[in-house]
């Protein structure tokens, strides 16, 4: 808010000043921009939504395809979401769902920049189940629980964190979170109520 005042303050300095008028335009043309790609966080924020509410497989999809839209784009991967997600409806805290969605789109995008086109992540809902799977390489059966351990990460660099947090998250919920053979290979996670199976 103090930088957006600060900008407008600006205004009718940039207005009398040729020179200081590119500047402003400018200030105020990357502003909008990282406001715009701040907003994207706001779900991540459970202070801002003390109750639960309910959203769509449609709305996480949409978020999804913005926040990613840049490296979707890069590595030619496409995110596609079934009609069974598109029409779920999910009654929760979004802090707790958006940012495990964005780890498993994340981990499936870096993942699949190494294989060859077609690259598909794909949204999923299957019974109880919301399901996020990629026709990437899949994971080695001997790291399937291995992966959720903290700590434990074959990405170069990686911090074996992302996974943990979000089973340990969504477990707080009354959610599971598990690794299982996408059909025709390649990952696929499952996030399904405590007492349901996909």
């Amino acid at each position: 808010r103090g930088i957006r005042e600060a900008i407008g303050a600006l205004k009718p300095w940039a207005d009398r000043n040729p020179g200081l008028k590119p500047i402003h335009q400018k200030l105020r043309t990357t502003f909008a921009h990282l406001d715009g790609y701040l907003s994207l966080f706001t779900p991540f924020h459970r202070r801002l939504q003390q109750q639960t509410t309910t959203f769509s497989g449609d709305d996480l999809h949409r978020y999804l395809t913005n926040l990613f839209k840049a490296r979707l784009a890069e590595h030619e991967i496409e995110l596609s979401q079934s009609d069974a997600f598109r029409a779920r409806q999910i009654t929760g805290y979004p802090s707790t769902f958006y940012p495990a969605f964005v780890n498993l789109v994340d981990n499936a995008c870096f993942w699949l920049q190494g294989q060859r086109p077609p690259r598909r992540v794909e949204l999923d809902a299957h019974g109880e189940a919301l399901l996020v799977r990629d026709n990437g390489p899949g994971v080695a059966r001997r790291d399937r629980e291995r992966i959720f351990e903290a700590g434990f990460s074959r990405k170069p660099g990686g911090r074996g964190l992302g996974l943990r947090i979000s089973r340990d998250v969504l477990g707080r919920e009354g959610w599971t979170l598990a690794y299982e053979d996408a059909p025709g290979g390649g990952a696929q996670f499952a996030m399904t109520p405590k007492g349901n199976g996909p």
